[in-house]
């Protein structure tokens, strides 16, 4: 079976030629895939704080009696920054460091549910996480950081 204008290779080749060397514009769609696409080669820095710590998971607490443990503290480090947390029944109290005009802001999966401004070291408040996940991105020194999903 052959393709009508491609009885030969050398029809073929002069047809590929006047493909390779006209100007075909990229679909707008094409190009905003990638350009979204490409946002996303960042993502990882963008959420690399790690926990660093989690009390839920030091053997040292572990040993002792769950009941006497009424908070949970978490620290999550990276690229100079420092955000400290202490979840418990009222609320999360915390501190980012290194200590500047800021504002914390406490998310679920489906957006912002709260947000509180640092003072001068550092320090916010936020009232009773909701239940599932959560994440902390914190604002300072015209830095902005985001931490892990936590459940806590």
């Amino acid at each position: 079976m052959s393709v009508p204008g491609w009885e030969s290779d050398e029809a073929l080749l002069r047809e590929l030629a006047q493909a390779l060397t006209e100007a075909n514009e990229v679909p707008p769609g094409y190009a905003e895939a990638a350009r979204a696409a490409y946002t996303w080669r960042t993502v990882d820095a963008e959420l690399m704080l790690l926990t660093s710590y989690d009390s839920v998971l030091d053997a040292e607490l572990a040993g002792r009696a769950r009941a006497s443990v009424t908070a949970r503290q978490l620290v999550f480090d990276a690229e100079g920054v420092s955000v400290q947390v202490e979840v418990t029944e009222a609320g999360i109290a915390g501190q980012v460091l290194p200590a500047g005009p800021g504002r914390v802001e406490l998310s679920t999966a489906s957006g912002p549910v709260e947000e509180a401004e640092l003072d001068e070291l550092g320090c916010f408040l936020l009232g009773p996480p909701p239940p599932g996940p959560v994440r902390l991105r914190c604002h300072v020194g015209g830095t902005t950081v985001v931490t892990d999903w936590v459940c806590v």
